[in-house]
């Protein structure tokens, strides 16, 4: 199964504190345990914190390759990098281009119309994602997210705020039982409603579900997931497809961004090139970056130099 939204525990260049490394360690070791063998660790970027453009080697804050480390003993355990960009300004996404040889997935958190609307036509992105605990602030329209749905664009539902809420469970002294403040029942009022209208405007299709937990309590397995979409009126099939097809074609929307050069694609049916896509290992963060990517000079294929061989004859 793939899960697309482990946060980043801090959303600034700012290192993170060693009790949020931990708890980003127990959500992956959580996930790992409860079936998701693809996770995506999400850099969620505010709209006041600027990115530095001029530094492509210091975009991604996150250590990717300290993490793989760390999870080796994994079996089968592939991480990858994302960026969510909120936006409520068409014009912030004018350095989107540079972002797309340095992160795996690109997302988008519109805040406005406009930017859901631009995001929808002209970016170049992998899913977009809403902020679904909070009232939003426009309507979602069937015409604008089945053109993003056409286009292969996804819509992202994060389960976890539903879950506790913003104010989280509260103890009452009496009889120790745990009950929902009245800030998290109200925003968990707010994610039903705004759920259904996603629901509605997308027609049932191109939705993946992600956790986007911070702790390890917040994750559910893959039968709580499907119980909690099939009480908002999805089948079984397409609940299934939100935790493991569409999930995983945004992951290779992605993949095919760095690994593709133009029009030039791989066929291959031997097993052992299985994964190949996914594997990511062994790519080198600094070449990543460069505006070329991963294509070759024409000069150092096999073709490139039978043609100069040509020329000089």
């Amino acid at each position: 199964m793939f899960d697309l939204n482990v946060p980043w525990p801090v959303q600034t260049y700012n290192s993170p504190s060693q009790q949020q490394l931990t708890g980003l360690y127990n959500v992956i070791a959580t996930l790992y345990c409860l079936g998701y063998n693809h996770l995506a660790i999400n850099f969620n970027v505010q709209e006041n914190v600027k990115l530095p453009y001029g530094q492509p080697t210091s975009i991604n804050p996150i250590p990717m390759q300290q993490l793989r480390e760390r999870f080796s003993e994994y079996p089968n355990l592939k991480l990858f990098s994302r960026i969510t960009l909120q936006i409520s300004d068409p014009s912030q996404c004018q350095g989107l281009s540079k972002l797309q040889n340095i992160f795996d997935i690109i997302s988008i958190q519109p805040n406005t119309e406009k930017a859901l609307q631009l995001a929808t036509t002209n970016l170049d992105i992998d899913m977009i994602s809403f902020s679904l605990t909070s009232r939003l602030p426009f309507f979602l329209k069937h015409k604008t997210i089945g053109a993003a749905i056409d286009k292969g664009i996804k819509f992202e539902i994060i389960y976890s705020s539903a879950l506790t809420g913003p104010a989280g469970y509260l103890v009452t002294s009496a009889n120790d039982n745990m009950t929902l403040s009245t800030t998290a029942l109200l925003a968990r009022k707010v994610f039903f409603n705004n759920l259904m209208q996603l629901i509605r405007a997308s027609r049932s299709n191109g939705l993946v579900v992600s956790s986007g937990a911070f702790q390890s309590v917040q994750v559910r397995n893959g039968p709580d997931i499907l119980n909690l979409l099939q009480t908002v009126g999805l089948d079984r099939a397409r609940s299934k497809a939100c935790i493991t097809d569409n999930p995983e074609k945004v992951l290779i929307s992605g993949r095919l961004r760095i690994k593709s050069a133009k029009q030039v694609i791989a066929v291959n049916n031997d097993e052992s090139m299985e994964g190949l896509l996914y594997s990511n290992e062994g790519e080198d963060p600094v070449k990543k970056t460069e505006t070329a990517g991963f294509t070759k000079k024409l000069s150092d294929t096999s073709s490139g130099r039978l043609l100069k061989k040509q020329r000089i004859v």
